[in-house]
């Protein structure tokens, strides 16, 4: 990730900041002035906040308020793609939560030309211009239908890291209640009254998650219904159809790299 003493020096409201990593880095930052887009072109991240744990793959984009600290990370290689928004400036969102969008082709190309663009551009200047559009663009963009985030009552939060780690799916319900400290009544009441759905549904969104991931680096269907519990991949594809609305081949079909 880019220093914040560098954003520091930048004299523009929209920057644009393209960067490759090697498998297996890790990064956490905060940048107090910016808000930021962070866009995959290649592979797959997972991106870490107090408020929820996100992964994208190439089609899904998260917008991070400024103030909000991130860890980065992903197992392979992946090129980054950021859009840096000046706190408080003309078009910026008015985001105050960690928001998923679904990054459409004028979205994607409006991204991928800021990159070319200088850090100190004047007023009213080409740069300026595609900078607005981006703004514009962005506040108009379909939030995400897998938007997965981190419960804050205590119960709840350890019921979803032990839902994270057995991706698989193979422990039951009451089980990561006894260990969570809850009944699974109220395990279920806490998940709707912090993230808009029941346990059982954040933890089929989260197997989802899972598989994007692994999908993103092309490993085949079969493998990775396996990989996360389900019995066979016609489930999985149906399941991955009801919470984005189309196949995971057309879902990634759509992706191109630059």
């Amino acid at each position: 990730m880019i220093p914040t003493m560098q954003l520091a020096s930048a004299t523009a409201d929209v920057l644009g900041l393209a960067l490759e990593y090697p498998a297996g880095a890790e990064t956490s930052h905060v940048h107090e002035q910016f808000g930021q887009i962070m866009y995959i072109v290649r592979g797959a991240a997972t991106v870490q906040t107090e408020q929820g744990c996100w992964v994208l793959p190439p089609q899904r984009a998260l917008w991070i308020p400024a103030g909000v600290r991130h860890a980065f990370s992903h197992a392979r290689p992946v090129s980054l793609r950021t859009v840096y928004v000046r706190r408080g400036c003309a078009g910026m969102p008015d985001w105050r939560q960690c928001t998923v969008i679904h990054v459409a082709a004028l979205l994607r190309e409006l991204m991928l030309a800021l990159m070319d663009m200088p850090w100190n551009y004047a007023s009213d200047s080409h740069a300026d211009r595609i900078g607005k559009v981006l703004l514009d663009s962005l506040a108009a963009a379909e939030q995400d239908a897998l938007d997965l985030r981190t419960p804050n009552d205590p119960r709840a939060a350890r019921a979803a890291l032990i839902a994270r780690g057995d991706p698989a799916h193979t422990l039951p319900l009451s089980e990561i209640a006894h260990r969570a400290g809850a009944s699974e009544r109220t395990l279920n009441r806490l998940f709707i009254a912090e993230t808009s759905m029941g346990f059982g549904a954040w933890r089929r969104c989260l197997r989802l998650t899972h598989a994007l991931e692994s999908l993103a680096y092309g490993e085949p269907v079969a493998t990775v219904a396996a990989a996360i519990g389900y019995e066979n991949p016609s489930s999985f594809i149906a399941a991955f159809k009801s919470v984005f609305g189309t196949t995971p081949a057309k879902y990634f079909s759509s992706s191109t790299s630059r």
